[in-house]
């Protein structure tokens, strides 16, 4: 399954809450500001990837639970949202293109908040 890309800058604008984010991932979709670079792809693919692994779902109770309690730890939204292992492990191997065809399942399980 491939995931539905959307160029949407309001969308994404209004999604920035917390955070100053140029793309999402709700599956099926993956938004962004503007056309996006492969590096950012990849970093949501990889999202993509999780949310399937979760039955979506608990992909986004983990996510919230993660950024909540990476909140009460380091006082900082912005420190939080990068201590979600989502995002850590997106982060660490956004750059890998080969990535997602060599990834384990739940590799996100590796990392801590």
């Amino acid at each position: 399954m491939k995931p539905v890309i959307i160029v949407s800058p309001l969308f994404v604008k209004m999604m920035s809450i917390f955070i100053n984010v140029h793309a999402i991932t709700l599956f099926p979709f993956i938004i962004s500001r503007e056309k996006m670079s492969e590096t950012t792809l990849n970093h949501e693919s990889i999202h993509f990837r999780q949310q399937i692994e979760l039955f979506i779902l608990f992909f986004y109770i983990l996510y919230i639970f993660d950024w909540i309690k990476g909140l009460a730890r380091y006082r900082s939204a912005s420190e939080a949202y990068y201590r979600i292992r989502f995002e850590q492990e997106a982060y660490r191997n956004e750059d890998n293109k080969l990535y997602l065809l060599t990834r384990k399942r739940n590799t996100w399980k590796r990392y801590k908040v």
